[in-house]
Protein backbone atom coordinates (compact mmCIF):
# COMPACT_ATOMS: atom_id res chain seq x y z
CA UNK A 1 0.00 0.00 0.00
CA UNK A 2 1.10 3.34 -0.85
CA UNK A 3 -0.59 7.19 -0.06
CA UNK A 4 0.24 9.43 -3.25
CA UNK A 5 3.01 11.41 -3.62
CA UNK A 6 3.34 13.95 -0.57
CA UNK A 7 5.13 16.81 -3.05
CA UNK A 8 5.91 19.96 -0.13
CA UNK A 9 2.93 21.78 -1.17
CA UNK A 10 1.62 24.52 -3.37
CA UNK A 11 3.79 27.00 -1.72
CA UNK A 12 6.64 25.31 -2.62
CA UNK A 13 5.89 25.41 -6.30
CA UNK A 14 4.61 29.30 -5.87
CA UNK A 15 8.51 29.53 -4.41
CA UNK A 16 10.09 27.45 -7.22
CA UNK A 17 8.64 29.76 -9.78
CA UNK A 18 9.32 32.85 -8.53
CA UNK A 19 12.80 32.16 -7.01
CA UNK A 20 14.43 28.89 -9.43
CA UNK A 21 15.28 30.73 -12.48
CA UNK A 22 17.26 33.71 -10.59
CA UNK A 23 19.17 31.39 -8.77
CA UNK A 24 19.77 29.22 -11.20
CA UNK A 25 21.91 32.24 -12.90
CA UNK A 26 23.76 32.41 -9.87
CA UNK A 27 24.67 28.41 -9.96
CA UNK A 28 22.55 27.56 -7.78
CA UNK A 29 20.22 24.72 -7.64
CA UNK A 30 16.28 24.84 -7.87
CA UNK A 31 13.41 24.03 -5.38
CA UNK A 32 12.22 21.95 -8.23
CA UNK A 33 15.87 19.68 -8.34
CA UNK A 34 15.92 20.03 -4.32
CA UNK A 35 12.02 17.98 -4.50
CA UNK A 36 12.89 15.79 -6.94
CA UNK A 37 15.99 14.45 -5.43
CA UNK A 38 13.98 13.81 -1.79
CA UNK A 39 11.34 11.99 -4.35
CA UNK A 40 14.30 9.51 -5.63
CA UNK A 41 15.49 9.03 -1.94
CA UNK A 42 18.49 10.46 -2.60
CA UNK A 43 19.05 12.22 0.46
CA UNK A 44 22.45 12.72 -0.10
CA UNK A 45 22.16 14.69 -3.02
CA UNK A 46 19.33 16.48 -1.44
CA UNK A 47 21.56 17.72 1.41
CA UNK A 48 23.62 18.87 -1.07
CA UNK A 49 21.92 21.08 -2.88
CA UNK A 50 20.40 22.68 0.08
CA UNK A 51 23.18 23.69 1.46
CA UNK A 52 24.26 25.27 -1.86
CA UNK A 53 21.45 27.61 -1.57
CA UNK A 54 22.01 31.15 -0.07
CA UNK A 55 18.64 32.78 -0.22
CA UNK A 56 16.14 31.27 2.33
CA UNK A 57 12.48 31.28 1.29
CA UNK A 58 9.15 29.53 2.84
CA UNK A 59 9.47 27.07 -0.14
CA UNK A 60 13.32 26.58 1.05
CA UNK A 61 12.22 25.78 4.42
CA UNK A 62 9.47 23.49 3.53
CA UNK A 63 11.81 21.20 1.88
CA UNK A 64 14.48 21.04 4.96
CA UNK A 65 10.98 19.89 6.59
CA UNK A 66 10.21 17.45 3.91
CA UNK A 67 13.86 15.81 3.85
CA UNK A 68 14.08 16.10 7.76
CA UNK A 69 11.10 13.77 7.37
CA UNK A 70 12.70 11.27 4.81
CA UNK A 71 15.79 11.02 7.11
CA UNK A 72 13.04 10.28 10.15
CA UNK A 73 14.31 13.54 12.07
CA UNK A 74 10.96 13.91 13.11
CA UNK A 75 11.29 16.44 15.74
CA UNK A 76 13.17 18.80 13.56
CA UNK A 77 9.86 18.25 10.93
CA UNK A 78 7.72 19.29 13.82
CA UNK A 79 10.34 22.56 14.64
CA UNK A 80 10.52 23.62 11.44
CA UNK A 81 6.46 23.26 10.87
CA UNK A 82 6.03 25.08 14.51
CA UNK A 83 6.77 28.63 12.82
CA UNK A 84 2.85 29.87 11.95
CA UNK A 85 3.77 31.22 8.09
CA UNK A 86 5.23 27.75 7.17
CA UNK A 87 2.09 25.78 9.25
CA UNK A 88 0.04 27.86 7.09
CA UNK A 89 1.95 27.41 3.93
CA UNK A 90 2.01 23.38 4.76
CA UNK A 91 -0.79 22.04 2.59
CA UNK A 92 0.30 17.76 2.89
CA UNK A 93 -0.20 18.09 6.75
CA UNK A 94 3.64 17.46 7.62
CA UNK A 95 3.83 18.58 10.73
CA UNK A 96 1.02 17.06 11.85
CA UNK A 97 2.79 13.79 10.60
CA UNK A 98 6.03 15.48 12.78
CA UNK A 99 4.47 16.01 15.67
CA UNK A 100 3.11 12.42 15.92
CA UNK A 101 6.14 10.83 15.06
CA UNK A 102 8.20 12.80 17.17
CA UNK A 103 6.07 10.84 19.91
CA UNK A 104 5.81 7.20 18.34
CA UNK A 105 9.58 7.01 18.11
CA UNK A 106 10.63 9.39 21.17
CA UNK A 107 12.98 6.72 22.94
CA UNK A 108 13.21 3.89 19.85
CA UNK A 109 15.80 1.65 19.51
CA UNK A 110 18.15 2.24 16.05
CA UNK A 111 19.90 -0.24 15.14
CA UNK A 112 22.19 0.92 12.24
CA UNK A 113 23.59 -2.18 9.26
CA UNK A 114 26.18 -0.64 7.41
CA UNK A 115 27.11 -3.64 6.06
CA UNK A 116 23.15 -4.61 4.89
CA UNK A 117 23.16 -0.80 4.41
CA UNK A 118 20.04 -0.51 6.62
CA UNK A 119 18.77 1.28 9.04
CA UNK A 120 15.93 -0.24 11.53
CA UNK A 121 13.85 2.15 13.80
CA UNK A 122 11.96 0.04 16.57
CA UNK A 123 9.12 1.40 18.58
CA UNK A 124 9.54 -1.32 20.94
CA UNK A 125 12.89 -2.79 21.97
CA UNK A 126 11.11 -6.07 22.56
CA UNK A 127 11.32 -7.11 18.52
CA UNK A 128 15.03 -6.53 18.50
CA UNK A 129 14.69 -10.32 18.27
CA UNK A 130 13.33 -10.46 15.11
CA UNK A 131 16.46 -8.25 13.38
CA UNK A 132 18.61 -10.40 12.11
CA UNK A 133 15.13 -11.80 10.12
CA UNK A 134 14.09 -9.01 9.10
CA UNK A 135 17.27 -7.75 8.29
CA UNK A 136 17.83 -11.34 5.75
CA UNK A 137 14.11 -10.29 4.04
CA UNK A 138 15.08 -6.93 3.50
CA UNK A 139 18.57 -7.57 1.52
CA UNK A 140 17.64 -10.32 -0.28
CA UNK A 141 13.73 -8.77 -1.47
CA UNK A 142 15.71 -5.24 -2.19
CA UNK A 143 18.29 -7.39 -4.37
CA UNK A 144 15.39 -8.92 -6.72
CA UNK A 145 13.03 -5.68 -6.43
CA UNK A 146 16.28 -3.50 -7.54
CA UNK A 147 17.18 -6.58 -10.72
CA UNK A 148 13.18 -6.63 -12.02
CA UNK A 149 13.02 -2.64 -11.67
CA UNK A 150 16.00 -1.70 -13.16
CA UNK A 151 16.58 0.82 -10.21
CA UNK A 152 19.23 0.85 -7.38
CA UNK A 153 18.08 1.74 -3.89
CA UNK A 154 20.17 4.37 -1.95
CA UNK A 155 21.76 3.06 1.45
CA UNK A 156 20.80 2.87 4.05
CA UNK A 157 17.16 1.64 3.56
CA UNK A 158 15.22 3.24 6.27
CA UNK A 159 12.65 0.74 7.95
CA UNK A 160 10.67 1.75 10.96
CA UNK A 161 8.50 -1.25 12.78
CA UNK A 162 5.84 -0.01 14.99
CA UNK A 163 3.55 -1.64 17.96
CA UNK A 164 -0.09 -1.05 16.83
CA UNK A 165 -2.27 0.94 13.93
CA UNK A 166 -2.65 3.87 15.90
CA UNK A 167 1.42 4.22 15.82
CA UNK A 168 1.29 3.46 12.16
CA UNK A 169 -1.33 6.04 11.26
CA UNK A 170 0.85 8.82 13.44
CA UNK A 171 4.67 7.43 11.00
CA UNK A 172 3.12 7.23 8.03
CA UNK A 173 0.05 10.02 7.77
CA UNK A 174 -2.49 7.30 6.91
CA UNK A 175 -5.83 8.03 8.07
CA UNK A 176 -6.32 5.50 10.91
CA UNK A 177 -9.77 4.91 9.89
CA UNK A 178 -8.63 3.93 6.55
CA UNK A 179 -6.37 1.41 7.64
CA UNK A 180 -8.80 -0.38 10.05
CA UNK A 181 -11.35 -0.48 7.25
CA UNK A 182 -8.97 -2.14 4.93
CA UNK A 183 -6.69 -4.19 7.08
CA UNK A 184 -3.45 -2.01 6.89
CA UNK A 185 0.01 -3.45 7.98
CA UNK A 186 2.34 -1.52 6.53
CA UNK A 187 3.23 1.77 4.34
CA UNK A 188 5.78 3.21 2.33
CA UNK A 189 5.97 6.87 2.48
CA UNK A 190 8.49 9.47 3.10
CA UNK A 191 11.14 7.32 1.61
CA UNK A 192 10.74 4.46 3.96
CA UNK A 193 8.90 1.50 5.14
CA UNK A 194 7.01 1.79 8.31
CA UNK A 195 5.68 -1.97 9.02
CA UNK A 196 3.38 -2.91 12.20
CA UNK A 197 5.36 -5.64 14.05
CA UNK A 198 4.33 -9.50 13.89
CA UNK A 199 3.70 -9.23 17.74
CA UNK A 200 0.66 -6.74 17.33
CA UNK A 201 -1.87 -10.01 15.61
CA UNK A 202 -2.92 -13.01 17.48
CA UNK A 203 -1.37 -15.24 14.75
CA UNK A 204 0.94 -12.81 12.99
CA UNK A 205 0.63 -11.71 9.34
CA UNK A 206 3.00 -12.61 6.05
CA UNK A 207 5.07 -9.67 7.35
CA UNK A 208 8.16 -11.10 4.90
CA UNK A 209 5.70 -10.61 1.62
CA UNK A 210 4.17 -7.37 3.18
CA UNK A 211 7.99 -6.34 3.45
CA UNK A 212 8.71 -7.30 -0.55
CA UNK A 213 5.68 -5.47 -1.63
CA UNK A 214 6.40 -2.10 0.33
CA UNK A 215 10.28 -2.17 -0.89
CA UNK A 216 8.55 -2.42 -4.21
CA UNK A 217 6.31 0.86 -3.65
CA UNK A 218 10.15 2.96 -2.88
CA UNK A 219 11.58 1.43 -5.87
CA UNK A 220 8.84 2.96 -7.99
CA UNK A 221 8.90 6.06 -6.77
CA UNK A 222 12.81 5.98 -7.38
CA UNK A 223 12.38 4.95 -10.98
CA UNK A 224 9.82 6.71 -11.80
CA UNK A 225 9.95 10.36 -9.63
CA UNK A 226 7.22 9.17 -7.97
CA UNK A 227 4.94 9.48 -11.06
CA UNK A 228 3.60 5.76 -11.32
CA UNK A 229 -0.07 5.77 -11.53
CA UNK A 230 -1.40 3.81 -8.08
CA UNK A 231 -2.74 1.04 -10.92
CA UNK A 232 0.89 0.47 -11.44
CA UNK A 233 1.94 0.94 -8.50
CA UNK A 234 0.16 -1.49 -6.18
CA UNK A 235 -0.05 -3.88 -9.32
CA UNK A 236 3.69 -4.27 -9.46
CA UNK A 237 4.07 -4.13 -5.74
CA UNK A 238 1.25 -7.20 -5.50
CA UNK A 239 3.83 -9.31 -8.43
CA UNK A 240 7.29 -7.99 -6.55
CA UNK A 241 5.71 -9.97 -3.11
CA UNK A 242 6.68 -13.40 -4.12
CA UNK A 243 9.47 -13.09 -6.54
CA UNK A 244 12.30 -12.52 -4.45
CA UNK A 245 11.85 -15.89 -2.96
CA UNK A 246 11.19 -19.77 -3.85
CA UNK A 247 7.55 -20.62 -4.20
CA UNK A 248 5.24 -21.00 -1.17
CA UNK A 249 1.68 -23.18 -0.19
CA UNK A 250 -0.86 -20.60 -1.16
CA UNK A 251 0.71 -17.92 -3.04
CA UNK A 252 -1.83 -17.92 -5.43
CA UNK A 253 -4.59 -18.24 -2.95
CA UNK A 254 -6.84 -17.24 -4.24
CA UNK A 255 -5.77 -16.83 -7.43
CA UNK A 256 -5.56 -12.54 -8.77
CA UNK A 257 -6.72 -13.58 -11.90
CA UNK A 258 -10.12 -15.37 -10.75
CA UNK A 259 -10.63 -13.07 -8.57
CA UNK A 260 -10.58 -10.33 -10.92
CA UNK A 261 -12.46 -12.05 -13.57
CA UNK A 262 -15.42 -13.40 -11.05
CA UNK A 263 -15.83 -9.56 -9.50
CA UNK A 264 -16.27 -8.98 -12.92
CA UNK A 265 -18.94 -10.77 -13.58
CA UNK A 266 -20.53 -10.42 -10.52
CA UNK A 267 -20.52 -6.45 -11.23
CA UNK A 268 -18.23 -6.11 -8.55
CA UNK A 269 -14.92 -4.67 -9.94
CA UNK A 270 -13.63 -1.79 -8.76
CA UNK A 271 -11.69 -0.60 -12.02
CA UNK A 272 -8.08 -0.55 -12.95
CA UNK A 273 -7.74 3.28 -13.37
CA UNK A 274 -10.87 3.79 -10.74
CA UNK A 275 -8.79 3.42 -7.15
CA UNK A 276 -8.78 6.73 -6.05
CA UNK A 277 -5.93 8.10 -3.69
CA UNK A 278 -5.00 4.71 -2.12
CA UNK A 279 -6.20 1.34 -1.79
CA UNK A 280 -5.94 1.10 1.76
CA UNK A 281 -8.81 4.30 1.33
CA UNK A 282 -11.28 2.15 -0.12
CA UNK A 283 -14.64 1.49 1.51
CA UNK A 284 -14.45 -2.08 2.27
CA UNK A 285 -11.78 -4.90 3.27
CA UNK A 286 -13.91 -6.65 0.28
CA UNK A 287 -13.23 -4.23 -2.57
CA UNK A 288 -9.39 -3.62 -2.00
CA UNK A 289 -8.93 -6.74 -2.09
CA UNK A 290 -10.87 -7.66 -5.41
CA UNK A 291 -9.06 -3.62 -6.02
CA UNK A 292 -5.40 -5.69 -5.53
CA UNK A 293 -6.33 -8.97 -7.34
CA UNK A 294 -7.55 -6.66 -10.63
CA UNK A 295 -4.02 -4.71 -10.69
CA UNK A 296 -1.77 -7.66 -9.94
CA UNK A 297 -3.55 -9.83 -12.71
CA UNK A 298 -3.77 -6.66 -15.18
CA UNK A 299 0.23 -5.65 -14.83
CA UNK A 300 1.43 -9.39 -14.75
CA UNK A 301 -0.91 -9.38 -18.28
CA UNK A 302 0.74 -6.40 -19.70
CA UNK A 303 4.08 -7.75 -18.83
CA UNK A 304 3.28 -11.11 -20.44
CA UNK A 305 2.86 -9.31 -23.17
CA UNK A 306 5.35 -6.60 -23.91
CA UNK A 307 7.99 -8.26 -21.97
CA UNK A 308 10.45 -6.80 -18.99
CA UNK A 309 12.09 -4.65 -20.93
CA UNK A 310 9.19 -2.58 -22.43
CA UNK A 311 8.52 -2.40 -18.39
CA UNK A 312 11.44 -0.71 -17.64
CA UNK A 313 11.06 1.68 -20.55
CA UNK A 314 7.65 2.44 -18.89
CA UNK A 315 9.08 3.34 -16.05
CA UNK A 316 11.78 5.55 -17.73
CA UNK A 317 9.13 6.88 -19.48
CA UNK A 318 6.61 7.78 -16.79
CA UNK A 319 9.92 9.86 -15.12
CA UNK A 320 10.58 11.41 -18.12
CA UNK A 321 6.89 13.04 -18.89
CA UNK A 322 6.40 13.65 -15.12
CA UNK A 323 2.59 12.71 -15.69
CA UNK A 324 0.81 10.47 -13.72
CA UNK A 325 -1.66 9.61 -16.50
CA UNK A 326 0.28 6.58 -18.05
CA UNK A 327 -1.48 7.24 -21.44
CA UNK A 328 1.44 9.51 -22.99
CA UNK A 329 4.19 6.77 -21.76
CA UNK A 330 2.15 3.57 -23.19
CA UNK A 331 1.64 4.94 -26.65
CA UNK A 332 5.66 5.95 -26.07
CA UNK A 333 6.62 2.06 -25.25
CA UNK A 334 3.39 0.46 -26.86
CA UNK A 335 1.95 2.32 -29.18
CA UNK A 336 -1.65 1.84 -27.38
CA UNK A 337 -3.45 3.99 -24.86
CA UNK A 338 -3.89 2.87 -21.03
CA UNK A 339 -7.92 2.14 -22.12
CA UNK A 340 -6.64 -0.48 -25.16
CA UNK A 341 -4.31 -2.94 -22.53
CA UNK A 342 -7.91 -2.85 -20.51
CA UNK A 343 -9.67 -3.89 -23.25
CA UNK A 344 -7.45 -6.47 -23.55
CA UNK A 345 -6.86 -7.84 -20.52
CA UNK A 346 -10.30 -7.96 -19.85
CA UNK A 347 -11.04 -9.94 -22.58
CA UNK A 348 -8.34 -11.85 -22.13
CA UNK A 349 -10.22 -12.72 -18.33
CA UNK A 350 -13.60 -13.69 -20.34
CA UNK A 351 -11.56 -16.28 -22.60
CA UNK A 352 -10.96 -18.45 -20.16
CA UNK A 353 -14.20 -20.02 -18.31
CA UNK A 354 -14.47 -19.05 -14.78
CA UNK A 355 -14.19 -21.79 -12.21
CA UNK A 356 -17.35 -20.28 -10.37
CA UNK A 357 -20.96 -19.12 -11.93
CA UNK A 358 -21.31 -15.64 -12.38
CA UNK A 359 -22.18 -13.54 -9.83
CA UNK A 360 -20.21 -15.82 -7.06
CA UNK A 361 -16.96 -15.65 -5.64
CA UNK A 362 -14.50 -18.64 -6.89
CA UNK A 363 -14.58 -22.34 -5.31
CA UNK A 364 -11.69 -22.43 -2.60
CA UNK A 365 -9.34 -24.75 -3.70
CA UNK A 366 -9.29 -26.43 -0.39
CA UNK A 367 -11.78 -27.77 2.13
CA UNK A 368 -13.99 -24.97 3.92
CA UNK A 369 -15.96 -25.00 7.12
CA UNK A 370 -19.47 -27.33 6.65
CA UNK A 371 -22.42 -25.18 7.35
CA UNK A 372 -22.95 -26.81 10.60
CA UNK A 373 -19.69 -25.34 12.21
CA UNK A 374 -21.34 -22.77 14.74
CA UNK A 375 -18.56 -20.05 15.32
CA UNK A 376 -19.79 -19.60 19.17
CA UNK A 377 -19.28 -22.80 19.80
CA UNK A 378 -16.12 -23.46 17.80
CA UNK A 379 -14.50 -20.62 19.94
CA UNK A 380 -15.79 -21.92 22.96
CA UNK A 381 -14.48 -24.72 22.15
CA UNK A 382 -10.82 -23.45 21.03
CA UNK A 383 -11.04 -21.41 24.53
CA UNK A 384 -11.11 -24.45 26.66
CA UNK A 385 -8.97 -26.56 25.23
CA UNK A 386 -6.12 -23.86 24.89
CA UNK A 387 -6.54 -23.44 28.52
CA UNK A 388 -6.31 -26.82 29.49
CA UNK A 389 -3.23 -27.32 27.44
CA UNK A 390 -2.12 -24.34 29.10
CA UNK A 391 -2.45 -25.95 32.33
CA UNK A 392 -1.19 -29.20 31.13
CA UNK A 393 -4.30 -31.31 30.59
CA UNK A 394 -3.41 -32.58 26.70
CA UNK A 395 -5.53 -35.78 27.29
CA UNK A 396 -8.53 -33.67 28.30
CA UNK A 397 -7.28 -30.28 25.70
CA UNK A 398 -7.74 -33.56 23.31
CA UNK A 399 -10.82 -34.67 23.99
CA UNK A 400 -12.54 -31.01 24.14
CA UNK A 401 -11.08 -30.53 20.87
CA UNK A 402 -11.97 -33.00 18.78
CA UNK A 403 -15.59 -31.97 17.58
CA UNK A 404 -13.96 -28.57 16.66
CA UNK A 405 -11.56 -30.29 14.62
CA UNK A 406 -14.29 -32.72 13.19
CA UNK A 407 -16.66 -29.08 12.29
CA UNK A 408 -13.71 -27.12 10.83
CA UNK A 409 -11.06 -29.48 9.59
CA UNK A 410 -9.68 -27.05 7.23
CA UNK A 411 -9.00 -24.64 9.72
CA UNK A 412 -4.90 -24.81 10.34
CA UNK A 413 -5.71 -22.90 13.93
CA UNK A 414 -7.38 -25.70 14.83
CA UNK A 415 -5.54 -28.59 13.57
CA UNK A 416 -2.47 -26.90 15.19
CA UNK A 417 -4.15 -27.21 18.20
CA UNK A 418 -5.87 -30.45 18.15
CA UNK A 419 -2.25 -31.52 17.24
CA UNK A 420 -0.28 -29.67 20.36
CA UNK A 421 -2.71 -31.60 22.79
CA UNK A 422 -1.49 -35.37 21.29
CA UNK A 423 2.09 -34.17 21.47
CA UNK A 424 1.29 -33.21 25.15
CA UNK A 425 0.13 -36.08 25.24
CA UNK A 426 2.83 -38.05 24.12
CA UNK A 427 0.41 -39.39 21.08
CA UNK A 428 3.10 -38.69 18.26
CA UNK A 429 1.31 -40.85 15.58
CA UNK A 430 -2.09 -39.49 16.33
CA UNK A 431 -0.57 -35.51 16.16
CA UNK A 432 0.57 -36.34 12.83
CA UNK A 433 -3.27 -37.60 11.72
CA UNK A 434 -4.66 -35.02 13.46
CA UNK A 435 -1.86 -31.65 11.88
CA UNK A 436 -2.71 -33.41 8.53
CA UNK A 437 -0.77 -31.97 5.25
CA UNK A 438 -0.57 -28.71 3.70
CA UNK A 439 -3.71 -30.08 1.36
CA UNK A 440 -6.01 -30.71 4.52
CA UNK A 441 -5.27 -26.61 5.56
CA UNK A 442 -6.21 -23.42 3.34
CA UNK A 443 -4.07 -20.77 4.85
CA UNK A 444 0.07 -20.46 6.27
CA UNK A 445 -0.55 -20.32 10.11
CA UNK A 446 2.80 -20.01 11.46
CA UNK A 447 2.81 -22.90 14.60
CA UNK A 448 1.21 -25.14 12.57
CA UNK A 449 4.36 -25.41 10.07
CA UNK A 450 6.09 -25.36 13.20
CA UNK A 451 4.71 -28.43 14.69
CA UNK A 452 4.86 -30.01 11.29
CA UNK A 453 8.19 -29.06 10.97
CA UNK A 454 9.22 -30.64 14.38
CA UNK A 455 7.38 -33.81 13.49
CA UNK A 456 9.30 -33.94 9.71
CA UNK A 457 12.48 -33.55 11.67
CA UNK A 458 11.46 -36.77 14.38
CA UNK A 459 10.96 -39.24 11.59
CA UNK A 460 14.56 -37.51 9.95
CA UNK A 461 13.66 -35.41 7.14
CA UNK A 462 15.42 -32.42 8.01
CA UNK A 463 15.08 -30.42 5.08
CA UNK A 464 11.35 -30.77 5.08
CA UNK A 465 11.69 -29.64 8.61
CA UNK A 466 13.94 -26.67 8.17
CA UNK A 467 11.59 -25.78 5.28
CA UNK A 468 8.41 -25.90 7.51
CA UNK A 469 10.41 -23.97 10.44
CA UNK A 470 11.33 -21.02 7.58
CA UNK A 471 7.83 -20.78 6.83
CA UNK A 472 6.21 -19.97 10.44
CA UNK A 473 8.86 -17.24 10.88
CA UNK A 474 7.24 -16.02 7.85
CA UNK A 475 4.11 -15.99 9.05
CA UNK A 476 3.96 -15.84 13.04
CA UNK A 477 7.74 -15.52 14.25
CA UNK A 478 6.80 -14.36 18.40
CA UNK A 479 4.51 -17.39 18.31
CA UNK A 480 6.03 -19.72 20.81
CA UNK A 481 5.89 -22.90 18.76
CA UNK A 482 7.05 -20.71 15.78
CA UNK A 483 10.04 -19.46 17.42
CA UNK A 484 11.12 -22.44 19.14
CA UNK A 485 10.78 -24.71 16.53
CA UNK A 486 7.68 -26.92 17.20
CA UNK A 487 8.68 -27.14 21.25
CA UNK A 488 6.73 -25.15 24.00
CA UNK A 489 7.16 -24.59 27.89
CA UNK A 490 4.22 -24.80 30.08
CA UNK A 491 2.51 -21.90 30.73
CA UNK A 492 1.17 -23.10 34.52
CA UNK A 493 3.71 -23.90 37.18
CA UNK A 494 1.86 -26.98 38.06
CA UNK A 495 1.06 -28.38 33.99
CA UNK A 496 1.58 -32.08 33.56
CA UNK A 497 2.22 -34.35 30.82
CA UNK A 498 4.06 -31.38 29.28
CA UNK A 499 6.76 -32.60 26.70
CA UNK A 500 10.74 -31.01 28.00
CA UNK A 501 11.33 -27.40 25.91
CA UNK A 502 13.93 -27.72 23.86
CA UNK A 503 15.76 -24.60 22.25
CA UNK A 504 16.72 -24.28 18.65
CA UNK A 505 20.60 -24.38 17.58
CA UNK A 506 20.59 -21.50 15.62
CA UNK A 507 21.47 -18.41 17.55
CA UNK A 508 18.75 -16.07 16.01
CA UNK A 509 16.55 -18.56 16.45
CA UNK A 510 17.41 -19.57 19.70
CA UNK A 511 17.69 -15.34 20.74
CA UNK A 512 14.12 -15.78 19.57
CA UNK A 513 12.77 -18.70 21.27
CA UNK A 514 14.49 -17.70 24.76
CA UNK A 515 12.94 -13.89 24.59
CA UNK A 516 9.20 -15.49 23.30
CA UNK A 517 9.24 -17.15 25.97
CA UNK A 518 10.53 -14.99 28.29
CA UNK A 519 7.49 -12.62 27.18
CA UNK A 520 4.71 -14.62 26.38
CA UNK A 521 1.75 -12.76 24.25
CA UNK A 522 -1.09 -15.21 26.57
Amino acid sequence: MIVSRALAGLAIMLCALMSSSARAGLGEPSLQEIDDAITELDVQRARELIDRVTTESPGLALLRARLANYLGDCDTVAAILSSPELAAADTTGLGDVGRRCAGVIAGATVIEDAGSGIRLVLQDDADRVLVPFVTDVVVRARAHVEHDLGVRFPRPLRIVMVRDLFSLSAVSGLPLAAAETTGTVAVARWGRVTIISPRATALGYPWEDTMAHELTHLALSRATRDFAPLWLQEGVAKREETRWRAPRPFDRTPDPTETARAAMLSGRSVGIDKLGPSIAMLPTPEAASIAFAEVASFVSYWIEQNGAPAFQLLLDDLKGLGSHDADGAMRSVTGFPLTYWVARWRAALMAVPPEARPGEPPTRARGSTPARAKPDELARQVRLGDLLQARGYSAAASLELAPALAQAGSEAAIRWRAAKAELGAGRIEEARRRLGTVADVDAVVGPWFALSGRLDRTAGAGEAAEQAFRLGISADPLSEEVACEGSWAPRSPGAIGAPPPTVPKDPARRALCEAVRASSRD
